[in-house]
């Protein structure tokens, strides 16, 4: 399959634009304090963005340095490329001489891409690898049904495009009011699904369909079904030919890309299906137990046995067809090494599940994500609007729920004792599901409305940190300490609701004792644009890792990285305490051998006495975004984290150390940074800061826990090394803290050594990581239950103390109390006795010994001593004892 001409010269304008703005983006980027201007190749755009299964097809890829590409990598073994020839030269008749070749536009490769016969259809990845690196992926998709690309001009009716039904359309939006017209011929009663996919393929099209019939009467339209892609669906009325208008909705594109690019053009493509294959729209319950067989409703278009539902309605007049089926769900560990065949939003990182589709005679449908439950499932059962017929539940429990018609309430009712601690927590939106979902946790025996806990300001759930931005309508999760026993209320609704419900507004709600655990997310460095970390030889190279901390955990969780060739070492570096993310560092030695490959990034922590490993996810930026604009981007998940190395030294190696590795709370440190310039161009000074200082809320340490007071120091070209002081607050939470200095500098460079121009590029690199160990002054606060003992002399003289302990920094070790006499004080002693792990307060006994004369005894102390990180942790209290006859 080739593209037609119009499409090639509207690809060869868009990347002749890229190439003038190059030098811009150098300047735009020059401003941005954490990216880097050195060549890292970057795909932008995959046209088309797929093909049939068993089929051949031209791809053209197009972005930035993807120069002298070696290989195209996929990340499905039945899809395979390669590089296209240049054509042979053509032969002027005339001259006999071959004809001058139009030069080519740079950024862009040509490939053919193989589909093998089994390969599993949906969405997968396609990266490029050139001699600067690997690039990011681009959604490439696998169909069964016939696929074209468009052919211009089809802007209008009478110039429609023809097409069969089951057909896949591969087209873009050259412009603003760009609209392309498609007419097919079908048959009266045939139920014809038209979806266009755009964000779910990686495109920046908002695209919105449009079916008319013959006369002109629209017969369905639709946008925004799910993120930007757009469906919906008709049952044809007679025989004969439809139109299928297409067109970028509101007419407006995004903002143009950085360096230069236009806005539009071949970034807004999309992909049109016309077919009467099945659709899924929703699956009832959505979260199923792992590892049991479960009766499921699909609710959904042309699906197999499918019959329609009235009450099932969605866009106003569809009526969607429904179908009972036994689902088998995996286990958590099966679902986590199923390779998915869907794009996945950031804020789908903390979902577990796994995809079901149906196919028909016509072809297979999308796929639809279920979840995993971590405790029994319960239906909503349909007939709870009012809290008088609230559906009683037992606890531990995951409801499944369903938003069925407007305004719908659904209550629910459990009893709990007082002091109990229940997490709700509620998905639903990170389920794809178009919902606003608020709860209310309320007393049976409360009069009126008053309330435990409302939610009714959705959470953005990785605000902290705009380079995976996870933000999603569900409410945050809540912890519930029961404060009295009795009957509790808890109403789901969704704030939507009022005016839209339906089948697709489902939702899962857990109610459940602490599971404390994690989620990871690693992704390349780059806070503004697509990229894969790779790193120089004699250099270091960065990823970032995020965590979710689910029901209150807050333990460390040591980071390492899995599947690094030789040469390259990551060493022992932490998540601590409740920080959400943290720089990882890998090191290229000097002799480090090139090689591209796939890594895999774990954590590990210890939980209720159990040691827990969890294998990040990977995570990329899809589209670049203007520096220093504070603008989100459009992320997503990625099906594996990708890591190159090449064998060009790195511009400088910068090391730190730090004076000493141990600080107790309030002490101070010094970081002594020294630089080794490898680059004869790099004589510019370089800017040495922590990373800290880049993010927003101190997300990589406590805010208190500073270095250099979180402002940047300046190493001149003189210089070869530097300090930075770290202050640690008496407030920081005891542990280990990993610190990672982020540096930058510009200096003239040119990837091509022949060119003249050397415009002043940005070059940024981290450090190596340091560990900082804090320790604590305290780890509890110590109280007596008396500070003043009364002990009558005799044969068993004696009293009880009570000694407690306020935990902090949620340590949970054990504490041995002592008793500590004052110089010169004699006649009474106390054994030892343990407050062991988790507990708060035990019974100490002290005695008088035979003989001792009456009297009083002060400024005696109880000491408890904790262990933390191998150091003992000493705790005291004062009290008195007065010996009597």
């Amino acid at each position: 399959m080739s593209m037609h001409r119009p499409a090639r010269r509207q690809l060869l304008a868009f990347f002749f634009a890229l190439a003038l703005g190059l030098l811009g983006a150098h300047e735009a980027v020059a401003q941005n304090r954490l990216s880097s201007g050195l060549p890292s190749p970057r795909l932008l755009v995959v046209s088309p963005a797929g093909g049939k299964v068993g089929s051949a097809v031209e791809v053209v890829c197009a972005g930035f340095h993807l120069e002298d590409v070696e290989r195209i990598v996929f990340n499905q073994p039945g899809l395979k490329a390669e590089l296209l020839p240049e054509p042979p030269p053509v032969i002027d008749p005339k001259t006999k001489k071959p004809k001058a070749k139009a030069p080519v536009p740079p950024g862009i490769v040509k490939v053919k891409v193989t589909i093998a016969a089994d390969a599993p259809v949906g969405i997968h990845e396609m990266r490029l690898v050139n001699k600067w690196g690997v690039s990011n992926p681009r959604a490439f998709v696998v169909g069964d049904l016939a696929e074209v690309m468009e052919k211009e001009p089809n802007n209008e009716d009478d110039k429609a495009q023809r097409v069969e039904i089951n057909t896949t359309v591969n087209g873009s939006f050259a412009n603003t009011t760009d609209v392309d017209y498609y007419v097919f011929k079908g048959t009266k009663g045939q139920r014809v699904v038209f979806s266009c996919r755009a964000s779910s393929i990686d495109s920046r099209a908002t695209p919105a369909i449009e079916v008319y019939d013959t006369k002109d009467k629209q017969l369905a339209s639709n946008y925004a079904y799910r993120g930007s892609d757009a469906l919906t669906d008709v049952v044809l009325p007679a025989d004969g030919d439809y139109y299928v208008r297409v067109l970028q909705f509101t007419h407006t594109f995004r903002p143009a890309l950085p360096g230069g690019l236009p806005p539009g053009a071949l970034d807004h493509f999309y992909r049109l299906t016309i077919t009467t294959a099945p659709w899924i729209d929703s699956i009832h319950p959505a979260v199923l137990e792992p590892g049991k067989s479960t009766a499921v409703t699909v609710y959904g278009r042309n699906l197999p046995g499918g019959k329609l539902d009235p009450a099932a309605i969605v866009d106003e007049d569809r009526i969607l067809e429904k179908v009972t089926l036994n689902v088998t769900a995996p286990t958590l560990a099966e679902a986590r090494k199923r390779a998915s065949t869907t794009l996945q939003s950031p804020s789908a990182a903390t979902v577990d599940g796994f995809e079901h589709r149906l196919r028909n005679a016509s072809g297979s449908s999308n796929a639809f994500v279920l979840a995993l439950a971590t405790a029994p499932v319960v239906l909503d059962n349909g007939a709870n609007d009012t809290a008088e017929t609230a559906q009683e539940l037992t606890l531990p429990c995951e409801i499944a729920g369903i938003v069925e018609k407007r305004r719908d309430r659904d209550w629910y009712a459990f009893t709990a004792k007082k002091g109990d601690v229940w997490n709700i927590e509620v998905t639903s939106n990170r389920l794809g599901a178009p919902t606003y979902v608020a709860i209310l946790l309320k007393s049976a025996t409360a009069k009126g409305d008053t309330e435990i806990y409302s939610t009714p300001i959705a959470e953005n759930m990785g605000g902290y940190d705009r380079q995976f931005f996870t933000r999603s309508e569900d409410p945050p999760p809540y912890r519930f300490t029961v404060p009295a026993d009795g009957k509790y209320l808890l109403l789901i609704v969704d704030r939507g609701g009022d005016a839209n419900a339906g089948p697709r507004h489902v939702y899962r709600a857990r109610i459940t004792r602490d599971q404390p655990g994690f989620h990871l997310v690693a992704m390349a460095g780059d806070v503004n644009a697509p990229t894969t970390a790779t790193a120089f030889a004699g250099g270091h190279q960065a990823l970032t890792v995020f965590a979710w901390r689910h029901d209150g955990f807050t333990g460390d969780v040591a980071l390492s990285v899995e599947g690094l060739p030789p040469g390259v070492t990551c060493p022992p570096q932490v998540l601590a305490g409740a920080t959400r993310r943290a720089t990882l560092v890998l090191t290229a030695a000097a002799s480090a051998a090139e090689w591209t490959g796939e890594i895999k990034v774990k954590g590990k922590a210890t939980i209720a006495g159990k040691e827990v490993v969890v294998e990040a996810r990977s995570g990329g930026i899809v589209w670049p975004v203007q520096p220093q604009q504070n603008i989100t981007t459009v992320s997503r998940l990625d099906r594996g984290l990708m890591f190159a190395v090449r064998g060009k030294t790195a511009p400088y190696l910068l090391t730190a150390s730090l004076d000493k590795a141990t600080v107790t709370q309030g002490g101070k440190a010094a970081i002594k940074v020294k630089l080794d310039r490898l680059w004869p161009e790099f004589k510019t000074p370089l800017v040495v800061q922590s990373m800290q200082t880049q993010q927003a809320q101190g997300a990589e340490l406590p805010t208190t826990l500073r270095v250099n007071n979180q402002q940047p120091i300046t190493i001149g070209p003189a210089q070869k090394e530097a300090t930075l002081n770290v202050t640690v607050g008496p407030d920081v939470p005891p542990g280990d803290y990993n610190i990672v200095l982020h540096s930058q500098t510009q200096f003239p460079y040119n990837k091509d050594p022949k060119a003249k121009a050397r415009p002043n590029t940005p070059v940024v690199q981290p450090s190596n990581a340091l560990t900082l160990t804090v320790l604590p002054k305290t780890l509890a606060n110590l109280t007596l239950s008396t500070a003043n003992v009364t002990i009558k002399g005799g044969p068993q003289a004696q009293a009880e103390l009570t000694v407690r302990v306020v935990r902090r920094f949620n340590f949970d070790g054990a504490f041995t109390v002592q008793l500590v006499l004052p110089a010169g004080a004699k006649g009474v002693e106390a054994t030892d006795v343990v407050i062991p792990a988790g507990a708060n307060e035990v019974k100490f006994v002290v005695r008088v010994s035979a003989g001792t004369a009456p009297g009083a005894r002060n400024n005696l102390t109880v000491r408890a001593v904790a262990t933390f990180k191998g150091v003992a942790v000493n705790h005291e209290a004062k009290f008195n004892v007065n010996v009597t006859k």
